[in-house]
């Protein structure tokens, strides 16, 4: 009878161990190869961008600036309520905050204009049909929502934002449209020059400007 009861007693032991063994090893599921498919998130997390700005070509600095003014002075003269709708400048560090944060050098183009204009508020300027421009931070929080969308580019920088998400971005200097992915524009002079030349009615286009009765900007198609 002693002898039977040993058995039962290393018996007993033995299965104890070999269930404590199994909870030990459920309780450490990093031990076992993970299933869950990989996050978006190191997609999302590029390398610590530059900390210096472009340096600027004189001649880009003054086709922006000219093309801004004309933009400028038509809005004073016609759509006072969009003139008044600009946000102050964005500052250098914003700027290198942003390009830290994106990982990738700001177009010198871009830099000019935020350095002019860090965006609009409600109901501003629009590039034709309705692409408003970003801040900084807009600009951030765009990028955060598509950087693990398949075909976007880590270098890319959305500038001007539309209605149903749709945006501009800049990819390789040139305009593009999102989710379309398609050239809009050889470069944000050239988009910037476009629009002037709408609003003076310099040439004919697919849309043409109309001011409301509280004297803001509406793009109308021909």
């Amino acid at each position: 009878m002693r002898v039977v009861v040993a058995i039962f007693a290393v018996g007993g032991v033995l299965i104890a161990g070999a269930l404590a063994l199994g909870v030990a090893i459920e309780q450490h599921p990093a031990d076992r190869p993970s299933t869950a498919p990989p996050t978006a998130d190191a997609r999302c997390r590029p390398p610590e961008g530059p900390l210096t700005l472009a340096e600027t070509d004189p001649v880009v600095a003054e086709r922006v600036a000219v093309a801004w003014e004309r933009v400028e002075r038509w809005l004073v003269d016609n759509a006072a309520a969009t003139s008044a709708s600009w946000n102050a400048p964005a500052s250098r560090t914003e700027m290198i905050g942003l390009q830290r944060d994106l990982g990738t050098r700001l177009p010198a183009d871009l830099v000019i204009s935020l350095s002019r204009h860090d965006g609009v508020r409600v109901d501003g300027f629009s590039f034709p049909p309705a692409y408003q421009p970003l801040t900084v931070r807009e600009i951030l929080m765009t990028v955060a929502e598509v950087c693990a969308v398949p075909g976007w580019g880590a270098g890319d920088v959305p500038f001007a934002r539309g209605e149903s998400g749709n945006f501009l971005y800049l990819h390789d200097g040139a305009v593009y449209r999102y989710p379309a992915m398609q050239r809009h524009a050889d470069d944000l002079v050239d988009l910037l020059d476009r629009t002037a030349d709408r609003l003076e009615g310099v040439s004919p286009a697919e849309y043409r400007p109309d001011i409301d009765a509280l004297g803001r900007l509406r793009w109308v198609r021909e």
